[in-house]
């Protein structure tokens, strides 16, 4: 295929058998035996969340508390004296043991520590600061509101900081074939270094902002939707429950390792109305509502219900993130209420292990629903949520096809599997829909903008098992090279 691009947008596409080649106004660029497609989105993730993790600590790779304690002691202490960590798990420790402050409180009397659990709806934290947020815990675990309450008492990035973590984050995108991210759950206090970066041409992929509004935190700073190339406040997002790690998913049925808990359901339906009406008199056209476990997608779906029936809310962008447990019974109100069913398959091979001690039978079959959703007539479109998973669609793509967990050498419940076109439709056009930009990105033909990755294999046509080693020779955004292997 040969591509001829001009002001950042595709003029002509000529047949070229040997591979790809792209023209633009100054340059050609030759890929022999390539194969070119729309460039990734990543629905769902959290760019200053990931920066954070690129240049702070990571006990991903952690198998104990312990090990988690010895990464901390060499971590860098800012100027405030804080420690902040993320991405311990305790399911992948010997004995599955939540940990405790008196482990950290050993080693840090005067520092104040912050290790967020993989999920990012917990955190493990010493008593120096509990003390600086003026909370009490007995074990240092902290969950949903009081983590927000430590994260708010730590002090708030420079604007040269925040965009040194944006342009990193946005960097990485790049080398996975990511052109285009949904960024969630975004602060307001952040809308200036995107705008900043985005003005001055510094922005290295596009970004669509949805602002935090679990607080009505859009509404108190006055903000209100407005596009531009590489940055877009798009929506807003609130959250309906926690994590199923942290024990925070909301549930219709108790947890099987927890009897005596369902989750914690963190908005009905009625207030995800009453937010969600006054978003829509503002003018926003996408909602992104967060919902892990089935009585938090129940209430969400009970919630777009209402919405539909509301003048300005029968064509408005309704999208349940992450979706990981729904409902036989609510699979198919997800497709009569034109809903987008924002997943990310790279936690169903991660969560496995986790998910079976977690649920019991009656929930596992209801967990991670893709092809039941495109079955029903539903809509997906794909993401990792990064920090907590790395950005990288092939992956992803290569769990929607196989869904093998880390670990293993089976399919973990296969008859959720969808094809590799599927995939790629979820990770392309189906993200761009689903941002309400499908009419000017995700497929490589005339007239659409030129974000474009090189590939060196077709993912169609490759063996499923070699899907996650096809190799990004070039990502293009906006026409121009922006990365080359």
């Amino acid at each position: 295929m040969e591509v001829h691009i001009e002001r950042g947008r595709i003029r002509a596409i000529l047949p070229n058998t040997l591979g790809v080649t792209i023209r633009t106004e100054n340059s050609v660029f030759n890929f022999p035996g390539a194969v070119l497609l729309p460039g990734f989105v990543d629905s769902h993730c959290h760019v200053v969340g990931f920066g954070t993790r690129l240049l702070n600590l990571s006990l991903h790779n952690a198998s104990s508390a312990a090990m988690c304690v010895e990464l901390l002691r060499n971590a860098p202490v800012s100027g405030e004296g804080w420690i902040l960590a993320m991405g311990w798990n305790e399911t992948n420790w010997n004995g599955n043991r939540v940990p405790d402050k008196s482990l950290l409180d050993e080693y840090f009397a005067d520092v104040a520590v912050v290790a967020m659990r993989v999920d990012g709806h917990s955190s493990w934290v010493n008593s120096e600061a509990l003390r600086r947020a003026k909370l009490h815990s007995a074990t240092g675990i902290l969950r949903e509101s009081e983590t927000q309450r430590v994260l708010a008492t730590m002090p708030e990035p420079s604007l040269t900081e925040l965009q040194q973590r944006i342009i990193l984050a946005g960097n990485y995108c790049l080398q996975k074939g990511i052109t285009e991210v949904h960024d969630m759950d975004v602060s307001p206090q952040w809308i200036e270094a995107f705008r900043d970066l985005a003005e001055r041409g510094a922005l290295p992929i596009r970004v669509q902002s949805f602002v935090s509004a679990q607080n009505d935190e859009w509404s108190h700073q006055g903000l209100l939707p407005s596009g531009g190339e590489f940055h877009r406040l798009a929506g807003i997002k609130v959250y309906s429950d926690g994590a199923l790690g942290s024990g925070t998913a909301a549930l219709l049925e108790p947890y099987r390792d927890e009897p005596s808990s369902l989750g914690t359901l963190l908005l009905t339906s009625e207030q995800i109305v009453a937010k969600v009406s006054i978003a829509l008199d503002a003018g926003w056209s996408c909602i992104a509502v967060h919902a892990i476990g089935d009585r938090a997608a129940r209430e969400v779906l009970d919630a777009f219900e209402a919405i539909r029936s509301l003048q300005d809310g029968k064509d408005v962008v309704l999208r349940m993130e992450h979706a990981q447990i729904v409902s036989e019974a609510d699979v198919e109100r997800l497709a009569k209420l034109n809903v987008w069913c924002s997943v990310q398959p790279s936690h169903a091979i991660s969560d496995a292990a986790m998910v079976e001690q977690r649920l019991n039978a009656s929930q596992m079959k209801n967990a991670y629903r893709w092809k039941s959703f495109i079955d029903a007539g539903c809509r997906i479109t794909a993401g990792s949520d990064f920090p907590i998973e790395l950005p990288d669609p092939l992956l992803g793509i290569d769990a929607f096809v196989r869904r093998i967990p880390h670990g293993s050498n089976h399919s973990w419940y296969d008859r959720e599997c969808i094809t590799v076109n599927q995939s790629l439709q979820a990770f392309t056009s189906w993200g761009h829909q689903a941002a309400d930009l499908g009419y000017r990105r995700g497929s490589v033909e005339v007239g659409f903008d030129a974000d474009l990755v090189v590939l060196d294999t077709n993912p169609t046509t490759c063996k499923p098992e070699n899907l996650s080693e096809i190799k990004i020779l070039a990502t293009f955004v906006a026409g121009h090279l922006r990365y080359c292997l």
